[in-house]
């Protein structure tokens, strides 16, 4: 049946299947490569084919899952190289408009003191968890993450490279970080983001630059790492 507790008014049927499947994945429930028959998956949720296929519609537009001629819709896999040319993208994004991110901190205190306060309520999220395999837990961590770096590139004052970001399929790579990734490296990435606020305050591109540079380098090693293991199971 659909999970609904904790979940908006306003949001639709294909809404909750949306945020139900994307849940089974995160919880692997669903499988890399498996493939997701309507007819299951409408019997699983308790409810008819059509919102359905509507919410596998917007999870193969999101990239989430994927189509194949006469194999149907399976939920999507991810390789090394899929990593590397993804943080490749966002690294480079990252860095281009350094400059820019720097003078635009420096003149708003409203842009601080959001980065600020994301970094702070990341921090005590992840210290403060208790099950580090409780889901939502997990998606309150990627909350915080994903708006950290869409928040750095807003600084950027460039609305079409927030696009980019947002279109990036970034959900696709919690289905592998999922009771995977230690204690250790959530709370290392809280303070990775602590060293990349505290070299925009200094103003310091050179320091800036290092420091997004490594963020992206342990996070992409990171997951690079699960995947091998992965392999090797």
């Amino acid at each position: 049946m659909i999970r609904t507790e904790q979940t908006d008014k306003k949001e639709t049927l294909v809404d909750l299947l949306c945020k139900n499947i994307r849940m089974d994945i995160i919880t692997q429930q669903f499988q890399p490569g498996q493939r997701l028959r309507t007819k299951e998956l409408a019997v699983k949720y308790g409810t008819s084919e059509t919102p359905v296929k509507l919410a596998l519609n917007r999870l193969m537009n999101e990239q989430v899952v994927e189509s194949f001629p006469r194999q149907g819709i399976r939920v999507r896999s991810i390789s090394e190289e899929d990593a590397k040319e993804t943080f490749s993208i966002r690294l480079m994004m990252d860095l281009f408009f350094v400059k820019e991110i720097i003078e635009s901190v420096s003149m708003n205190q409203q842009l601080r003191e959001a980065l600020q306060n994301n970094v702070d309520a990341h921090y005590q999220a992840v210290q403060s968890a208790q099950d580090h395999t409780d889901v939502e837990l997990f998606l309150l961590n990627y909350k915080y993450d994903y708006e950290f770096h869409e928040l750095y590139l807003k600084c950027s004052g460039n609305k079409k490279i927030v696009e980019i970001y947002r279109n990036i399929n970034l959900f696709l790579y919690t289905n592998y970080i999922f009771r995977k990734q230690s204690e250790e490296r959530d709370l290392a990435s809280v303070r990775e983001h602590q060293g990349i606020l505290q070299a925009i305050l200094s103003k310091d591109e050179e320091l800036l630059r290092e420091k997004v540079t490594e963020h992206m380098n342990n996070s992409v090693n990171a997951i690079c790492k699960i995947l091998r293991i992965e392999r090797m199971l």
